[in-house]
């Protein structure tokens, strides 16, 4: 009892310090002393786990009573020499076999995973790591005889070595050295100089190593408590840990109907309170009593645990009268279409070359945006001549959930796609290449990461798709270079951008870089009323992690503290990005072709760069997540701003209208943005909607912004969690206004309107 009562002890404090640092990213919450006590209730799990692990480990060690570190010092200095000599040998080894295990697994993992192929590198990953154990053991229980008779025949002399004590410090000394020079010598993807430089990976923002901190904690109350009070004949101290014990059950018993009242307090542990968060999914598993992955209890959103086809992330029928989803109401059956009364104007036929770049991770921290650094400067250029959109939003702040519905045309709920992290979409969508091609366009691509390997889906309808700039090695977290490459692949490409005079070369290898395309080399890619291309390039670089550019201006000079250095090494990445952009722009600008040339400027999706305590990207939609630069250039349109919000779910349409290529009714869901870049009518208000559907990593978030932009807009985490948000007095969304119920209820009932209109399609999430 003990033992568990002092697990419990430990709960309170890691309760405690959690409690502290989710209140201190989300100042809304109730009093520290409220968050504590939910935090203790979920802790439960996790805590009376350690501390029956750790009265296991009790007993199976200390079969009579424990024992204090001091006492443990003496029984091992009483054994017999041939014991401590055994022991003194065999623990520095097992301390060198585990500094190996880490250091060469990290490396088998980099390598393996860097192929692009998750399920394919978890399976040699794990064969790898089985022979590394049996490898590291075998060579540990061969060495351990002639290191035991080395030590003992020294011993003579300095007696200290057949102390186990000592010689596992001893061998610790070196291995923690090695530890920090490698974490020095590394950068955040594990390169650098020597074999211990993967090490550095242990230096990223979003690697949180607070749970086992949190976890030493526990086991040190869960050892501490037995070891005070073992000798002690009074109850008293039982009673006080049976109590603690008891108190704890009953909070935690309490949390399961009090947490689906205070969903915002749940979603907050769950976010920030490391060890509560696993807690809290613990329980939710242990009372979803339908294993359809939610609980009706702790929050878990599930409004009948007795029927599977309920629970926060299925698909909402509309107008079945049923509630699928948990939402509060079910969705409600889309309206008919009004007959258009009014002539529409024909639109304007066009035959236009079109060329789409993407940028990851790019924020709007650029010069046309407002941005004061110099980041941009060929962008910046770009957009002097170019209807620049200045509330533009991606579909989801993910690549795998946000370039695919981008070149889909619809909504990422929408698509047919696979449940993994990088995302497969399936043959039967119909890309926007593929629509292009059928028209009679040549069609070419360029990437530099494997995510764009054809069986991601996304090269459907391409000719020619060249992955010969990714890095050798690239991992997904990685600071490999790659934009130069890339910008010497699309030279080449934009020589022949017809392919008239190559073969195809999808999935190509490595090209020649040319030396001066601009002046030279596309005089030869044929008239400008010859075959029309499509063209979409895909720069990776201003993803983390961030490699070093020594030529880039010093964007952080003047600032100090680890987040504007990060946020200087992202411009420099940018800046590098834009160098190399800067090159492919002059070409297209020196070409025959150029006045017959559309060029759309746009990212997947931004970054956090700590906003709402985040450095990374992909598992929520905040404003620096998703909100986007759109740069459409259409020779002979007047450059301009829309300052109206728009979506990426329009480039389709849009892109189509300048090749001149209608699309069938109903096939996409997003409507053509020409009205606003070529200024026939004052723009109009349209609601935006972001939907970024449930991952093995990310939970379900959808968002509808509405209203006069900036806009309102309201957050759907799956069921019926919400958080609104008021864009034009809080732009950085820090005061959730979903309690105001006359705010709250017109949003939800826009946004389960506008669902109503969606043909969502239910994707598991891959294991």
């Amino acid at each position: 009892m003990l033992t568990t009562g002092g697990a419990a002890l430990g709960a309170i404090v890691v309760a405690t310090l959690e409690a502290r640092r989710t209140a201190a990213m989300d100042p809304a919450l109730p009093p520290l002393g409220s968050v504590v006590l939910v935090d203790v209730g979920l802790l439960l799990p996790v805590t009376m786990a350690i501390g029956l692990a750790a009265l296991a480990a009790s007993l199976f060690f200390e079969p009579h009573e424990p024992l204090s570190p001091a006492e443990h010092r003496e029984v091992i200095a009483r054994a017999p020499v041939l014991e401590r000599s055994r022991t003194a040998a065999i623990a520095p080894l097992v301390v060198l076999a585990i500094f190996a295990f880490v250091v060469v697994a990290a490396h088998v993992g980099t390598s393996t995973l860097a192929q692009g192929k998750p399920a394919e590198a978890g399976v040699v990953l794990g064969t790898f790591t089985l022979g590394i154990v049996i490898a590291l053991g075998t060579a540990v229980l061969t060495l351990a005889p002639p290191l035991r008779r080395a030590l003992a025949y020294g011993a003579s002399k300095v007696p200290w070595l057949v102390d186990p004590v000592a010689t596992t410090v001893l061998a610790l000394v070196p291995v923690l050295a090695l530890f920090a020079y490698g974490i020095a010598a590394g950068d955040t993807s594990g390169v650098g100089a020597g074999p211990f430089a993967v090490l550095g990976v242990l230096k990223r923002a979003e690697l949180d190593l607070s749970p086992i901190g949190y976890a030493l904690v526990v086991v040190v109350f869960a050892y501490s408590l037995p070891v005070a009070f073992r000798r002690g004949k009074s109850l008293g101290p039982a009673s006080v840990a049976l109590f603690f014990v008891l108190a704890s059950v009953a909070v935690t018993v309490r949390e399961a109907q009090h947490l689906n009242h205070e969903v915002e307090l749940g979603r907050a542990l769950a976010r920030y309170a490391p060890l509560g968060k696993i807690g809290l999914a613990v329980l939710r598993a242990a009372t979803d009593r339908d294993k359809d992955g939610a609980s009706p209890l702790y929050g878990g959103g599930d409004c009948d645990d007795h029927d599977k086809a309920r629970y926060p992330e299925a698909v909402d029928v509309p107008g079945n009268g049923i509630d699928e989803d948990c939402s509060g109401a079910d969705t409600p059956a889309p309206k008919a279409k009004e007959p258009v009364v009014a002539p529409v104007a024909a639109k304007k036929k066009r035959r236009m070359n079109v060329v789409l770049v993407t940028v990851d991770t790019l924020r709007i921290d650029l010069g046309f945006m407002g941005y004061a650094k110099p980041v941009s400067p060929n962008m910046d250029k770009l957009a002097q001549k170019s209807v620049v959109f200045d509330r533009a939003y991606a579909m989801a702040s993910y690549t795998g959930k946000s370039l695919g519905p981008l070149h889909i045309g619809k909504y990422p709920s929408e698509t047919l796609r696979d449940g993994g992290h990088f995302n497969v979409y399936s043959p039967k969508n119909v890309m926007l290449a593929e629509r292009a091609k059928d028209a009679g366009y040549a069609t070419l691509g360029a990437m530099s990461h494997f995510y764009f390997r054809p069986s991601s889906g996304l090269s459907q309808g391409f000719d020619r798709w060249d992955l010969s700039a990714i890095p050798p090695g690239l991992a997904d977290n990685d600071n490999s270079v790659s934009s130069e490459g890339l910008s010497n692949v699309i030279l080449k490409m934009l020589e022949d951008p017809r392919g008239e005079n190559m073969k195809d070369t999808k999935d190509a290898g490595a090209v020649a870089a040319p030396e001066a395309i601009v002046e030279a080399g596309l005089a030869e890619a044929g008239a400008p009323n010859a075959k029309p291309f499509f063209a979409w390039f895909h720069y990776f670089d201003p993803h983390a992690q961030y490699a070093p550019h020594p030529d880039a201006p010093n964007f952080g000079e003047g600032e100090k503290g680890p987040a504007a250095w990060v946020h200087a090494q992202y411009d420099a990445e940018v800046w590098f990005t834009d160098k190399h952009l800067g090159r492919v722009l002059a070409a297209i600008e020196a070409s025959p072709w150029a006045n017959d040339t559309a060029i759309v400027l746009t990212a997947d999706h931004g970054e956090a760069l700590g906003d709402h305590g985040m450095s990374w990207h992909g598992s929520e939609i905040w404003e620096s997540l998703v909100r986007v630069p759109l740069v459409i250039y259409v020779p002979g349109v007047a450059p301009r701003h829309v300052a109206l919000k728009r979506s990426h779910i329009d480039l389709v349409p849009t892109l189509l209208e300048l090749m001149g290529i209608e699309a069938g009714e109903g096939e996409l869901s997003g409507e053509s943005l020409m009205p606003d870049i070529e200024g026939a009518a004052p723009p109009v208000e349209r609601d935006v909607y972001i939907d970024m559907p449930i991952g093995p990593f990310n939970g379900t978030r959808r968002a509808l912004i509405s209203g006069p932009t900036p806009g309102m807009k309201l957050l759907n985490l799956g069921g019926s969690q919400y958080q609104l948000f008021d864009l034009s007095t809080d732009p950085t969304e820090l005061k959730d206004l979903a309690r105001d119920k006359e705010k709250l209820e017109p949003m939800k009932a826009a946004m389960q309107a506008f669902r109503a209109r969606l043909k969502e399609i239910e994707v598991k999430p891959a294991e």
